[in-house]
Protein backbone atom coordinates (compact mmCIF):
# COMPACT_ATOMS: atom_id res chain seq x y z
CA UNK A 1 0.00 0.00 0.00
CA UNK A 2 2.53 2.00 1.25
CA UNK A 3 4.50 1.73 -2.13
CA UNK A 4 1.06 2.75 -4.03
CA UNK A 5 0.74 5.94 -2.07
CA UNK A 6 4.69 7.16 -3.04
CA UNK A 7 4.05 8.08 -6.75
CA UNK A 8 0.50 9.98 -6.16
CA UNK A 9 2.68 12.08 -3.17
CA UNK A 10 5.54 12.91 -5.35
CA UNK A 11 2.94 13.78 -8.32
CA UNK A 12 0.62 16.06 -6.20
CA UNK A 13 4.06 17.99 -4.97
CA UNK A 14 5.34 18.07 -8.62
CA UNK A 15 1.82 19.80 -9.53
CA UNK A 16 2.32 21.77 -6.54
CA UNK A 17 5.53 23.56 -7.45
CA UNK A 18 4.54 23.89 -11.45
CA UNK A 19 1.85 25.93 -9.91
CA UNK A 20 3.70 28.09 -8.16
CA UNK A 21 6.39 28.30 -11.14
CA UNK A 22 3.34 29.63 -13.00
CA UNK A 23 2.27 31.93 -10.58
CA UNK A 24 5.91 33.57 -10.55
CA UNK A 25 5.67 34.15 -14.21
CA UNK A 26 2.06 35.02 -14.23
CA UNK A 27 3.63 38.48 -12.30
CA UNK A 28 4.09 41.93 -14.32
CA UNK A 29 7.98 42.14 -15.76
CA UNK A 30 9.11 45.81 -16.19
CA UNK A 31 10.08 45.26 -19.58
CA UNK A 32 9.88 47.26 -23.12
CA UNK A 33 6.75 47.16 -25.26
CA UNK A 34 9.31 46.04 -27.99
CA UNK A 35 9.60 42.63 -26.57
CA UNK A 36 6.29 42.40 -24.98
CA UNK A 37 4.86 40.38 -27.75
CA UNK A 38 2.95 37.22 -28.35
CA UNK A 39 3.15 35.53 -31.71
CA UNK A 40 0.56 33.59 -32.75
CA UNK A 41 0.68 30.69 -35.70
CA UNK A 42 -1.65 28.03 -37.00
CA UNK A 43 -2.11 25.37 -39.52
CA UNK A 44 -5.57 24.28 -40.71
CA UNK A 45 -5.97 21.62 -43.89
CA UNK A 46 -8.53 19.40 -44.64
CA UNK A 47 -7.19 16.19 -46.42
CA UNK A 48 -9.23 13.98 -48.96
CA UNK A 49 -8.15 10.52 -50.70
CA UNK A 50 -11.01 8.24 -52.71
CA UNK A 51 -11.38 5.47 -54.55
CA UNK A 52 -13.56 4.46 -57.24
CA UNK A 53 -14.19 1.25 -59.24
CA UNK A 54 -16.39 -0.01 -61.46
CA UNK A 55 -15.95 -3.24 -63.13
CA UNK A 56 -12.49 -3.53 -62.30
CA UNK A 57 -10.92 -6.90 -62.98
CA UNK A 58 -8.55 -7.19 -60.33
CA UNK A 59 -11.12 -6.22 -57.51
CA UNK A 60 -10.86 -4.08 -54.76
CA UNK A 61 -13.61 -1.15 -52.54
CA UNK A 62 -14.91 1.72 -53.46
CA UNK A 63 -13.71 4.32 -50.59
CA UNK A 64 -13.48 7.36 -49.43
CA UNK A 65 -11.95 9.24 -46.80
CA UNK A 66 -11.15 12.29 -45.48
CA UNK A 67 -9.26 14.17 -42.10
CA UNK A 68 -8.97 17.62 -40.60
CA UNK A 69 -6.43 18.87 -38.66
CA UNK A 70 -5.95 22.13 -36.36
CA UNK A 71 -2.86 22.87 -34.68
CA UNK A 72 -2.54 26.37 -33.17
CA UNK A 73 0.67 28.20 -31.45
CA UNK A 74 0.80 31.14 -29.07
CA UNK A 75 4.33 32.02 -27.81
CA UNK A 76 5.81 34.64 -25.71
CA UNK A 77 9.59 35.57 -25.96
CA UNK A 78 11.66 38.32 -24.03
CA UNK A 79 14.63 39.36 -22.64
CA UNK A 80 13.84 36.70 -19.22
CA UNK A 81 10.48 34.52 -20.34
CA UNK A 82 9.90 31.48 -22.66
CA UNK A 83 6.06 30.85 -23.17
CA UNK A 84 4.45 28.64 -25.51
CA UNK A 85 1.37 27.00 -25.92
CA UNK A 86 0.22 24.83 -28.61
CA UNK A 87 -2.96 22.76 -29.16
CA UNK A 88 -3.32 20.14 -32.23
CA UNK A 89 -6.70 18.35 -32.79
CA UNK A 90 -6.86 15.82 -35.75
CA UNK A 91 -9.97 13.53 -36.80
CA UNK A 92 -10.28 11.83 -39.58
CA UNK A 93 -12.68 9.46 -40.74
CA UNK A 94 -13.14 6.62 -44.31
CA UNK A 95 -16.44 5.10 -45.87
CA UNK A 96 -15.79 1.50 -47.80
CA UNK A 97 -18.75 0.38 -49.59
CA UNK A 98 -21.12 -1.38 -48.03
CA UNK A 99 -19.49 -0.71 -44.54
CA UNK A 100 -19.80 1.79 -41.36
CA UNK A 101 -18.51 4.70 -41.39
CA UNK A 102 -14.82 4.34 -39.44
CA UNK A 103 -12.20 6.44 -37.68
CA UNK A 104 -9.03 6.83 -38.58
CA UNK A 105 -7.48 9.37 -36.95
CA UNK A 106 -8.35 11.10 -33.34
CA UNK A 107 -6.04 13.77 -31.68
CA UNK A 108 -6.60 16.00 -28.83
CA UNK A 109 -3.61 17.75 -27.34
CA UNK A 110 -2.55 20.46 -25.37
CA UNK A 111 0.90 21.86 -24.51
CA UNK A 112 1.87 24.51 -22.63
CA UNK A 113 5.71 25.38 -21.43
CA UNK A 114 6.76 28.03 -19.49
CA UNK A 115 10.74 29.00 -18.83
CA UNK A 116 12.64 31.58 -16.93
CA UNK A 117 15.58 32.15 -19.19
CA UNK A 118 19.03 31.11 -17.19
CA UNK A 119 22.40 31.42 -18.58
CA UNK A 120 23.56 30.81 -22.04
CA UNK A 121 20.83 28.50 -23.70
CA UNK A 122 19.65 26.98 -20.75
CA UNK A 123 16.61 27.90 -19.14
CA UNK A 124 14.66 26.73 -16.27
CA UNK A 125 11.38 25.02 -17.18
CA UNK A 126 7.95 24.01 -16.56
CA UNK A 127 5.97 22.05 -19.00
CA UNK A 128 2.88 20.31 -18.91
CA UNK A 129 1.07 17.95 -21.47
CA UNK A 130 -2.38 16.68 -21.91
CA UNK A 131 -3.71 13.91 -24.48
CA UNK A 132 -7.25 12.02 -25.36
CA UNK A 133 -9.53 11.67 -27.81
CA UNK A 134 -12.79 12.84 -29.31
CA UNK A 135 -14.65 9.77 -29.56
CA UNK A 136 -14.65 5.96 -29.37
CA UNK A 137 -11.99 3.58 -31.07
CA UNK A 138 -12.41 0.35 -32.05
CA UNK A 139 -10.64 -2.85 -33.28
CA UNK A 140 -12.48 -3.32 -37.28
CA UNK A 141 -13.75 -5.18 -37.91
CA UNK A 142 -15.38 -5.52 -34.79
CA UNK A 143 -17.33 -2.22 -34.70
CA UNK A 144 -19.15 -3.08 -31.80
CA UNK A 145 -16.71 -3.80 -29.14
CA UNK A 146 -15.17 -0.11 -27.53
CA UNK A 147 -11.60 -0.30 -27.10
CA UNK A 148 -10.66 3.28 -26.24
CA UNK A 149 -12.92 6.53 -25.90
CA UNK A 150 -12.77 9.88 -25.14
CA UNK A 151 -10.49 9.73 -21.34
CA UNK A 152 -9.52 6.72 -21.51
CA UNK A 153 -7.06 6.90 -21.82
CA UNK A 154 -6.20 10.68 -21.27
CA UNK A 155 -2.69 11.46 -20.40
CA UNK A 156 -1.23 14.25 -18.22
CA UNK A 157 2.62 14.92 -17.87
CA UNK A 158 3.94 17.82 -15.59
CA UNK A 159 7.56 18.59 -15.53
CA UNK A 160 10.20 20.49 -13.73
CA UNK A 161 13.34 20.83 -15.83
CA UNK A 162 15.74 22.66 -17.86
CA UNK A 163 15.53 23.48 -21.18
CA UNK A 164 18.46 24.06 -24.22
CA UNK A 165 17.21 26.26 -26.98
CA UNK A 166 20.34 27.65 -28.97
CA UNK A 167 18.02 27.57 -31.94
CA UNK A 168 14.90 28.99 -33.17
CA UNK A 169 14.18 25.56 -34.89
CA UNK A 170 14.94 22.77 -32.01
CA UNK A 171 14.68 22.55 -28.43
CA UNK A 172 15.61 19.79 -25.73
CA UNK A 173 14.12 19.72 -22.64
CA UNK A 174 15.51 16.93 -19.79
CA UNK A 175 13.11 16.90 -16.63
CA UNK A 176 14.42 14.78 -13.71
CA UNK A 177 10.75 15.05 -12.11
CA UNK A 178 8.22 13.97 -13.61
CA UNK A 179 4.51 12.88 -13.09
CA UNK A 180 2.13 11.33 -15.87
CA UNK A 181 -1.37 10.47 -14.98
CA UNK A 182 -2.70 7.96 -17.40
CA UNK A 183 -6.55 8.08 -17.00
CA UNK A 184 -9.05 5.47 -17.68
CA UNK A 185 -12.68 6.89 -16.98
CA UNK A 186 -14.34 4.20 -18.40
CA UNK A 187 -15.20 1.48 -16.22
CA UNK A 188 -15.43 -1.14 -18.51
CA UNK A 189 -11.85 -0.42 -19.82
CA UNK A 190 -10.73 -0.10 -16.42
CA UNK A 191 -11.75 -3.52 -15.01
CA UNK A 192 -10.17 -4.74 -17.91
CA UNK A 193 -6.61 -2.93 -17.18
CA UNK A 194 -6.78 -1.15 -20.42
CA UNK A 195 -3.84 1.31 -21.13
CA UNK A 196 -1.83 0.04 -17.87
CA UNK A 197 -4.31 0.72 -14.99
CA UNK A 198 -5.01 -1.84 -12.07
CA UNK A 199 -7.77 -4.23 -13.66
CA UNK A 200 -10.63 -5.25 -11.69
CA UNK A 201 -10.52 -8.32 -9.16
CA UNK A 202 -12.89 -10.87 -9.04
CA UNK A 203 -14.15 -13.62 -7.03
CA UNK A 204 -13.80 -17.37 -8.08
CA UNK A 205 -17.92 -17.35 -9.56
CA UNK A 206 -16.59 -14.04 -11.94
CA UNK A 207 -18.46 -11.27 -9.69
CA UNK A 208 -16.38 -8.27 -9.03
CA UNK A 209 -14.82 -7.77 -5.58
CA UNK A 210 -12.81 -4.29 -6.22
CA UNK A 211 -13.39 -1.86 -9.61
CA UNK A 212 -10.65 -1.59 -11.51
CA UNK A 213 -8.96 1.90 -11.08
CA UNK A 214 -9.32 4.76 -13.15
CA UNK A 215 -6.19 6.55 -13.13
CA UNK A 216 -2.49 5.29 -12.96
CA UNK A 217 -0.07 7.15 -11.78
CA UNK A 218 4.24 7.63 -12.76
CA UNK A 219 6.86 9.64 -11.39
CA UNK A 220 10.40 9.68 -13.40
CA UNK A 221 12.74 11.14 -16.29
CA UNK A 222 11.07 13.15 -18.52
CA UNK A 223 13.16 14.10 -21.97
CA UNK A 224 11.14 16.26 -25.06
CA UNK A 225 12.80 16.77 -28.23
CA UNK A 226 11.10 19.34 -30.68
CA UNK A 227 12.94 19.79 -34.03
CA UNK A 228 10.80 22.38 -36.23
CA UNK A 229 12.21 23.78 -39.70
CA UNK A 230 11.35 24.74 -43.25
CA UNK A 231 14.05 22.21 -44.26
CA UNK A 232 13.64 23.44 -48.17
CA UNK A 233 11.43 25.70 -49.92
CA UNK A 234 7.51 25.13 -49.44
CA UNK A 235 8.61 22.34 -47.25
CA UNK A 236 8.27 21.35 -43.63
CA UNK A 237 9.07 19.32 -40.65
CA UNK A 238 7.82 19.18 -37.66
CA UNK A 239 9.12 16.40 -35.64
CA UNK A 240 9.14 15.35 -31.85
CA UNK A 241 10.27 13.01 -29.61
CA UNK A 242 8.88 12.15 -25.91
CA UNK A 243 10.82 9.38 -23.58
CA UNK A 244 9.34 8.91 -19.97
CA UNK A 245 10.83 6.57 -17.55
CA UNK A 246 8.95 5.70 -14.45
CA UNK A 247 11.28 5.50 -11.65
CA UNK A 248 8.59 3.87 -9.15
CA UNK A 249 6.99 1.48 -11.09
CA UNK A 250 5.77 -1.72 -8.50
CA UNK A 251 7.50 -3.91 -11.06
CA UNK A 252 10.68 -3.40 -10.45
CA UNK A 253 12.10 -5.25 -14.11
CA UNK A 254 9.95 -2.70 -15.88
CA UNK A 255 12.03 0.78 -14.59
CA UNK A 256 14.35 0.28 -17.44
CA UNK A 257 11.41 0.33 -19.70
CA UNK A 258 11.63 3.27 -21.70
CA UNK A 259 8.38 4.99 -23.13
CA UNK A 260 8.99 6.13 -26.20
CA UNK A 261 6.66 8.75 -28.08
CA UNK A 262 7.86 9.21 -31.92
CA UNK A 263 6.02 11.88 -34.27
CA UNK A 264 6.82 13.82 -37.35
CA UNK A 265 4.58 15.74 -39.83
CA UNK A 266 6.03 16.55 -43.50
CA UNK A 267 3.62 20.10 -45.05
CA UNK A 268 4.54 19.95 -48.75
CA UNK A 269 2.96 23.33 -49.33
CA UNK A 270 1.76 23.61 -53.31
CA UNK A 271 0.23 26.82 -52.88
CA UNK A 272 -1.33 29.15 -50.76
CA UNK A 273 -4.46 26.76 -50.44
CA UNK A 274 -3.18 23.27 -51.60
CA UNK A 275 -0.97 21.07 -49.58
CA UNK A 276 0.28 17.48 -49.31
CA UNK A 277 0.97 16.16 -46.24
CA UNK A 278 2.97 12.99 -44.79
CA UNK A 279 2.39 12.14 -41.03
CA UNK A 280 3.73 8.99 -39.23
CA UNK A 281 3.80 8.36 -35.57
CA UNK A 282 5.99 5.41 -33.13
CA UNK A 283 4.27 4.71 -29.68
CA UNK A 284 6.14 2.12 -27.60
CA UNK A 285 4.65 1.98 -24.01
CA UNK A 286 5.66 -1.46 -21.79
CA UNK A 287 2.04 -0.85 -19.44
CA UNK A 288 0.00 -1.32 -23.00
CA UNK A 289 -1.20 -4.44 -24.16
CA UNK A 290 -1.66 -5.36 -27.78
CA UNK A 291 -3.59 -8.42 -28.96
CA UNK A 292 -1.86 -11.23 -30.59
CA UNK A 293 -3.43 -13.04 -33.66
CA UNK A 294 -3.19 -15.91 -36.05
CA UNK A 295 -5.67 -16.12 -38.62
CA UNK A 296 -7.30 -19.72 -39.21
CA UNK A 297 -9.47 -19.92 -42.76
CA UNK A 298 -9.55 -16.15 -42.90
CA UNK A 299 -10.57 -15.41 -39.88
CA UNK A 300 -8.44 -13.92 -37.04
CA UNK A 301 -8.40 -15.37 -33.60
CA UNK A 302 -6.73 -13.52 -30.37
CA UNK A 303 -3.56 -15.57 -28.96
CA UNK A 304 -2.49 -13.88 -26.24
CA UNK A 305 -1.12 -9.87 -25.91
CA UNK A 306 1.84 -8.30 -24.75
CA UNK A 307 3.44 -5.30 -24.98
CA UNK A 308 4.74 -4.02 -28.62
CA UNK A 309 5.65 -1.29 -31.20
CA UNK A 310 2.77 0.60 -32.04
CA UNK A 311 3.22 2.20 -35.99
CA UNK A 312 0.60 4.92 -37.86
CA UNK A 313 1.28 6.59 -41.38
CA UNK A 314 -0.72 9.11 -43.27
CA UNK A 315 -0.67 10.30 -46.54
CA UNK A 316 -3.19 12.96 -47.77
CA UNK A 317 -3.78 16.16 -50.17
CA UNK A 318 -6.05 18.84 -49.71
CA UNK A 319 -6.78 21.77 -48.42
CA UNK A 320 -4.45 24.31 -46.54
CA UNK A 321 -4.29 27.64 -44.65
CA UNK A 322 -1.25 28.39 -42.74
CA UNK A 323 -1.03 31.77 -40.49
Amino acid sequence: MQKRVIPYILSILLLLSSTSLFARLSEPVSLPDSVKTWKYTGLTSLSFSQNSLSNWAEGGENSLAGTAYLVLNAAKNTKTLLIEHQLNLAYGIMQLEGKKLRKTDDKIELFSSFGIKSTGNWQYTSQINFKTQFSDGFKYPDDSTVISTFMAPGYLTASIGIQYKKWEYFTLFLSPASGKFTFVLDQTLANQGAFGVTKATYDTAGNIIQEGRNIKPEFGININARFKKEIFKNVNVDSRLQLYNNYLDENQKNRWNIDVNFETMLNFQINKFLSSTIRFQVIYDHNIMIPRYEEENNVKIKTGEGPGTQFKQSLGIGLSYKF
